[in-house]
């Protein structure tokens, strides 16, 4: 730290604590009667911000102070000094400054609190992270408590060694936060959730549980109010315990029959979302949440533009829609979806429209609504990221449906050769998901190539039975579709919808010709262009 330097003339002096983030030794004193922290990155002094591009200024409406023992909290200077809890003396008297950084580490805001327990923040409130998330980015256990306080309280505890973090607008805002640090939290393998022990704290500690993944979460009982109480009160090794006897939580499955008497007199109604093609819709009985549906099809006969029309449907139809295209570029499936809504063919016809009408197609889809959720899956397309941004998306995005193309590129990646197995384990994850979250998981798997000399594309029949690789897709799968060619006319651009599976009425067969459009790029049901 000693040789930082700028494009002027001041010279390093010597380092000295930092009245910001309470670091001990990592503000950096200058010649020129500036200085800088590398800790909290804060800088004061007449500086020109151009010479020194590293120094950033503090916000003048964060409070100084210095890290000291709370006694009448039974927090020692270590502790305050390692969260950088600041004492402050300030005209309105002495107030204690609880600092938050933003995801980059950088203290933006601080959480006042008087002697007689009236809050306000100071700074930027909306970019808040945890408090004493910058003290940990991994590891087995994370301890979240409602207040800096009690975050405190159990981290001096235990001397500090696991991680513990608060939330930053107590358990009203427990929701968002935990949707704002989704991939923070990530990053450990068990959520204790120990919130305060009262019906509002414990009813919020629920909320947050049924957020986060199932089996992550597990909600700590204490036997007092709060961990602080029980600091206060002699009672750490109770603290500690009800950090290893957490208990997993998990929503209630069970019901009593008699609770679903009104239940069983309501029919099975037709599902008001709809694929783009009406006899698919008969046979079906439309799209559904909680269900998975696999497309499939052999190679080359439009698994990825079938998507793509209902993706576009969903999205016009007012769904909040998520797609993680595995065989294309985000860019790519924008332009597939601006092709079809302007009847354009940009595949084949790359210039078809110009920048402004590109760009105009664009904002009357998709401008301003933020309804539609790409994925960026270069470099990261294994089964385990691809279920995490799955239930990202549905648990902080709040996505309805979910398109995946395709299964084959998820599991290509795996340093195994049992394709078998690794589809049954994949099938098995994406099924819990869908389960778990209650989205409806669009799925496009590819065929085996049946025995003899004619292919699919020759106009062989799509059987379900020559799902590749696995019966975990035909067995885990609500709906199955599939996609081929006209058996009596194998070259021409008509293709035969079928359904394969339909565990919601058991009728399968025939759902429909649709036909492939070239210089529109479309598929189309044959009824809508005759």
């Amino acid at each position: 730290m000693d040789n930082f330097t700028t494009t002027d003339d001041s010279q390093f002096l010597r380092h000295e604590p930092c009245d910001v983030c309470g670091s001990s030794d990592a503000k950096a004193i200058y010649d020129n009667d500036t200085s800088f922290c590398f800790s909290c990155e804060a800088y004061e002094g007449s500086v020109d911000p151009s010479t020194a591009e590293r120094r950033v200024k503090v916000d003048p409406k964060l409070y100084k102070g210095i890290p000291q023992g709370v006694r009448s909290r039974g927090l020692s200077e270590e502790t305050c000094r390692k969260f950088g809890y600041l004492t402050c003396n300030v005209s309105e008297g002495l107030v204690y400054a609880a600092q938050y950084r933003n995801k980059d580490g950088a203290v933006i805001a601080q959480k006042i609190r008087t002697q007689d327990k009236k809050f306000r923040i100071v700074g930027d409130g909306k970019h808040m992270t945890f408090f004493g998330q910058n003290l940990w980015n991994h590891g087995k256990k994370l301890v979240i408590t409602e207040g800096e306080i009690d975050a405190m309280s159990v981290s001096q505890i235990q001397n500090h060694r696991w991680a513990v973090v608060s939330l930053p607008q107590g358990a009203q805002g427990a929701k968002r936060a935990v949707k704002d640090n989704w991939d923070y939290l990530q990053e450990f393998d068990e959520i204790i959730l120990m919130f305060d022990m009262d019906e509002a704290g414990q009813s919020s500690a629920k909320e947050v549980a049924e957020l986060l993944p199932l089996g992550k979460a597990k909600i700590a009982r204490l036997p007092l109010k709060d961990a602080n109480d029980c600091l206060m009160a002699g009672k750490t090794k109770e603290v500690v315990d009800a950090i290893w006897q957490a208990r997993e939580y998990r929503p209630d499955g069970i019901v009593a029959a008699s609770d679903l008497r009104k239940a069983i007199t309501e029919p099975d109604e037709v599902s008001s979302i709809t694929y783009p093609y009406e006899m698919l819709n008969t046979v079906t009985r439309g799209l559904r949440r909680g269900e998975l549906v696999t497309i499939t099809s052999g190679s080359g006969m439009g698994k990825t533009t079938l998507c793509s029309e209902i993706a576009l449907h969903l999205h016009k139809s007012g769904e909040r829609l998520g797609m993680i295209m595995l065989e294309e570029s985000n860019k790519q499936t924008l332009r597939n979806l601006i092709g079809i809504h302007t009847n354009t063919n940009l595949t084949v016809n790359h210039d078809a429209l110009t920048k402004e009408e590109l760009e105009g197609a664009f904002d009357e889809i998709f401008l301003g609504d933020d309804q539609v959720f790409l994925y960026d899956h270069f470099g990261s397309t294994d089964v385990d990221t691809i279920c995490n941004r799955i239930m990202y998306l549905a648990r902080v995005l709040e996505v309805n449906w979910i398109i995946l193309d395709h299964i084959s590129i998820l599991i290509s990646g795996l340093a195994t050769n049992d394709e078998r197995k690794l589809i049954d384990m994949t099938m098995t994850k994406l099924r819990t998901l869908v389960q778990e979250t209650g989205i409806g998981l669009i799925l496009v798997s590819h065929l085996r190539r049946p025995e003899g000399d004619k292919g699919h594309e020759d106009g062989a029949k799509v059987r379900l039975g020559q799902l590749r690789g696995s019966h975990a897709i035909a067995q885990l799968s609500d709906i199955c579709i599939g996609l081929g060619v006209d058996p009596e006319n194998p070259n021409s651009n008509t293709r035969q919808l079928s359904v394969l599976k339909n565990r919601f009425t058991g009728q399968t067969g025939f759902a429909g010709n649709i036909t492939y459009n070239i210089d529109t790029g479309r598929l189309l049901d044959q009824q809508a262009i005759f």
